[in-house]
């Protein structure tokens, strides 16, 4: 069954740090586009239940949530959120993960420690994205999935972040989908599919891209 974030599934997940988005998911309209830029991307991945999940950026949990029947054992880490609050949500649905206080630029595992990772809206605001790609890629297994969604960045993207009270948005995101595009080789993966949400013709405001490593 392929994973997916419901409006039911997130229902009374509180906020946890200062960049969770998490209430912007539950908003009737902006909150569809939020769960449907992760949807897109969890449907590219194959049906299958993986043995060790990574999260790059965990926030309130609800991608955790939306992969507990995907895979036997999920890890997280995070700058900003408090694991306690995502422990006691996952232990209600009777799921677990082990969650760290971690940089992506300097992953806390071994070589080969996970055959799925995931993150979404993490890397549009690393400056040094060739660096987190390449730990992502050291802590996968050979033939390992990286599963990566960014927003479009550019000024009509900047404009709605404002338009639904996001500030600062052109403070925060300071890398392009395309830029990260360009050393997906170098730091060692390929493309296996993409997948984009287009609300409108020809109007790309997410990218998610399933990659395999090398």
């Amino acid at each position: 069954m392929t994973p997916e974030l419901t409006r039911d599934l997130i229902r009374g997940l509180p906020q946890n740090g200062p960049t969770d988005p998490i209430l912007f998911y539950r908003r009737p309209v902006v909150g569809w586009l939020y769960r449907e830029r992760i949807n897109i991307g969890l449907r590219l991945l194959p049906p299958r239940k993986f043995d060790s999940l990574l999260e790059v950026g965990y926030g309130a949990g609800a991608v955790l949530l939306a992969m507990g029947s995907s895979a036997s054992h999920m890890t997280g880490i995070d700058l900003d959120a408090d694991p306690e609050p995502v422990h006691r949500v996952l232990r209600s649905k009777n799921l677990t993960a082990d969650l760290h206080k971690a940089s992506v630029y300097e992953l806390p595992f071994d070589d080969g420690s996970f055959d799925l990772a995931v993150s979404f809206s993490v890397f549009e605001h690393l400056h040094e994205y060739p660096r987190a790609l390449k730990e992502v890629a050291r802590v996968l297994k050979p033939k390992g999935l990286f599963l990566l969604g960014m927003p479009a960045v550019n000024l009509m993207m900047e404009a709605g972040f404002r338009a639904i009270g996001f500030k600062g948005i052109e403070d925060h995101h300071v890398t392009t989908p395309a830029q990260v595009e360009k050393v997906f080789s170098s730091s060692g993966f390929c493309v296996v599919k993409k997948k984009n949400l287009m609300p409108l013709p020809g109007i790309t405001v997410y990218y998610n891209t399933l990659l395999e490593k090398l």
